[in-house]
């Protein structure tokens, strides 16, 4: 979507659109794919840790794509309330990484006591 906010505004739902294809197959390998296979095989911790990162990729990821169309003229403008894209970006970035670490640092720390 970078590209369809900043480069290429004209063609900004096709950059939506791809970035969106990626997406979701990002959210495939978490949940089905390969990700999924090798978490089952490293253990339960690694297991369950990856189940709720898959909901991160899922749930969390989609405040982005939210952002852009509300942000991004020839989507939805105006939407919720007149929050500006950065805003949005910002909410996403705020779930999602401190989330993120938060799973990863409460894996590590199950791990070294289970040592």
């Amino acid at each position: 979507g970078y590209f369809g906010e900043t480069i290429d505004r004209s063609n900004s739902v096709m950059w939506g659109v791809v970035s969106g294809g990626a997406y979701f197959y990002i959210a495939y390998l978490v949940w089905f794919g390969e990700v999924a296979k090798l978490a089952q095989t490293a253990g339960a911790q690694v297991a369950k840790a990856t189940r709720i990162l898959g909901w991160f990729v899922l749930v969390g990821w989609a405040i982005y794509p939210l952002g852009y169309m509300a942000g991004t003229e020839g989507w939805y403008s105006g939407m919720f309330g007149g929050l500006s894209m950065d805003v949005i970006y910002n909410i996403g970035d705020a779930i999602n990484k401190i989330g993120f670490g938060l799973v990863i640092y409460n894996l590590a720390v199950q791990s070294s006591e289970n040592k």
